[in-house]
């Protein structure tokens, strides 16, 4: 120590005169400092058990901080923290042991360098504030990273990615979570998969996927639900085997067994069950409807409580909202409907039906002019009735019932070439017959009939059954030239027949109540002729006519043997010259 003590007091004389030192040395065998070294301090010649080391300032945190203008490479121990800190230039840093990854970056770039555990070690963590932040495990398959993400899990092959996933998961297994609270109150539900803000937040169910903000938030006990897309199923509790696809899907669903793909399909769905909805604003407005399908944009959007219902085009079914058991096929397919039993299939399809009943309506633009009529079926493009009739029936292109329990088939262009293979069969079995009389007329009427020849006037015939004007909005010219060419063929063409007023005139004159002639029911309808129904005339006229022949055979034979008779009395009769 005396050794060591003269050497400090010959240090300090040498500092106190003029000629100073480039370098100094503190050692005890007199050895030159390092030529590298300002101030080398060397203790290698003290004894083992004299060495000593170099103490630094020491202070707290506070005073540390206080420092003013700390100059670079500025050591001090901060006795807060039980560290040597050092001043970089810019902020006070700490010196930590061995090697160490820092806050401000790395340099390193070797095949050596990692951050992790070293061999023979089987769990990783991160803590913030001491509590997890990460944590990866080699013996049990778990992965989190966040802040206290699936902390406390036994279960294998879970994986969590953000703040609370898979917060208080315990033996639940093969979920999956990414998302800050995504699946965070699971405990024991298996294979879930959750990616998004609280998606699946509160599930504690099996087997469900949901993809999204949101998506699934409030799902506990449902399970085998499916959820992609901005607050897709946000609402389900314990409905199970939904499927939603697309922004705010089945948003408000707590049902079980809907199906929902795309923009704000189903969306108000609440307890309506076993629905299906594909298209933008499919069933979007449905809240307790069950089993309808729509596929289409905006197809039942309207739909509220109705059931049963099927749609499948852009806007089909549009309006309806209370409405069952309606079917439609098409683009704008029973746009207005809201009644039930309804069909529509063509693009247009019954677009004016509203409450209507039981309707059946196929073709483009069909029943044009139905809104509240029951019982109605039309098909062909253009056909159907003009007005609110009852179980009537308009079959081919442009085909125009004008009354109720009226059926059309084809139209004044067809010009009667309507028919096929066979007879027309009408029912007829006494067994359903009451009242059966034989008063049917038959010369005093027939001889009353008037057969003529005539030429339609088929442009009048198409504008009093509304055919014509809906004809008129054609988009294609050619169609419509043909049509009017049609027209005037049929014009031009001679046909036979009788005039139906002048029927009903003769039937009337003797008292037949005539049902081969229909009178009109309103200012719409018009007069049609049963021709069927004239054999029936016919044959008693035969009969008649057959009655009088018989009496003349008669009247014949008594006037040939009084002939006979008298020849034999006087001779044989001299013919006159």
């Amino acid at each position: 120590m005396s050794t060591m003590r003269a050497l400090v007091t010959c240090l300090c004389c040498g500092l106190v005169g003029s000629a100073l030192p480039q370098n100094i040395g503190i050692n005890a065998d007199g050895a030159a400092p390092h030529a590298s070294a300002l101030l080398d301090v060397d203790v290698s010649a003290l004894p083992a058990n004299g060495k000593k080391g170099l103490l630094v300032p020491r202070m707290t945190t506070v005073q540390r901080a206080a420092i003013a203008s700390p100059a670079e490479a500025l050591l001090v121990f901060d006795t807060s923290l039980g560290q040597f800190w050092y001043y970089d230039g810019v902020v006070w840093m700490a010196v930590t042991a061995g090697n160490h990854w820092s806050t401000r970056g790395n340099a390193g770039t070797a095949a050596t360098d990692a951050v992790g555990s070293l061999v023979g070690s089987t769990t990783l963590e991160f803590r913030v504030a001491n509590e997890r932040a990460g944590y990866l495990a080699d013996g049990i398959p778990q992965t989190s990273f966040g802040h206290l993400a699936m902390p406390t899990a036994t279960g294998v092959n879970n994986t969590a990615f953000g703040k609370f996933a898979l917060r208080t998961l315990t033996t639940g297994t093969n979920n999956t979570a990414v998302g800050a609270y995504a699946l965070r109150n699971i405990t024991t539900g298996s294979s879930n998969t959750a990616v998004g803000y609280e998606a699946l937040n509160a599930n504690t169910g099996s087997r469900n996927t949901a993809i999204g903000y949101r998506a699934m938030a409030l799902n506990t006990t449902g399970f085998d639900n499916t959820a992609v897309g901005y607050l897709a199923l946000s609402s389900n509790l314990t409905g199970d085997y939904n499927t939603a696809v697309g922004y705010q899907a089945l948003r408000y669903t707590t049902a079980s067994s809907n199906t929902a793909f795309g923009f704000n399909a189903l969306r108000d769905n609440t307890v309506g069950a076993s629905n299906t909805a594909v298209g933008s604003r499919a069933l979007m407005n449905n809240t307790t409807g069950s089993q309808n399908s729509a596929m289409g944009f905006q197809a039942l959007f309207n739909n509220t409580t109705g059931a049963g219902n099927s749609a499948i085009g852009a806007n089909a079914l549009d309006a309806n909202s209370t409405g069952s058991y309606n079917t439609a096929f098409g683009e704008d397919a029973l746009p207005a409907c809201t009644g039930s039993y309804n069909t529509g299939a063509g693009i247009g399809s019954a677009t004016g039906l509203t409450n209507g009943l039981y309707n059946s309506s196929c073709g483009y633009n069909t029943s044009l002019g139905l809104t509240t009529g029951d019982y109605n079926t039309t098909i062909g493009s253009f056909a159907g009735i003009t007005g609110n009739y009852n179980n009537s029936a308009g079959i081919g292109a442009t085909a125009t019932p004008t009354a109720t329990n009226r059926i059309n088939i084809g139209v004044v262009v067809n010009n009667n070439l309507t028919g096929g293979y066979g007879t027309w069969q009408n029912f007829s079995d006494a067994r359903f017959k009451r009242d059966v009389q034989a008063d049917v007329p038959g010369l005093d009427f027939v001889l009353r009939l008037r057969p003529v020849t005539y030429a339609l006037d088929a442009e009048l015939i198409e504008k009093a059954s509304g055919a014509w004007y809906v004809m008129d909005t054609l988009s294609k010219g050619e169609y419509r030239a043909g049509y009017i060419q049609r027209l005037a063929e049929v014009s031009a063409a001679r046909q036979t027949g009788f005039i139906a007023q002048e029927v009903e005139a003769a039937a009337a004159a003797i008292g037949y109540d005539f049902d081969g002639v229909h009178h009109p029911v309103d200012a719409n309808d018009h007069y049609t002729l049963g021709y069927e129904l004239f054999t029936l005339p016919l044959i008693q006229a035969v009969k008649e006519q057959h009655a009088v022949i018989e009496e003349l055979e008669q009247v014949n034979v008594m006037l040939q043997q009084r002939i006979a008779e008298m020849e034999v009395a006087n001779g044989p009769l001299q013919k006159a010259p």
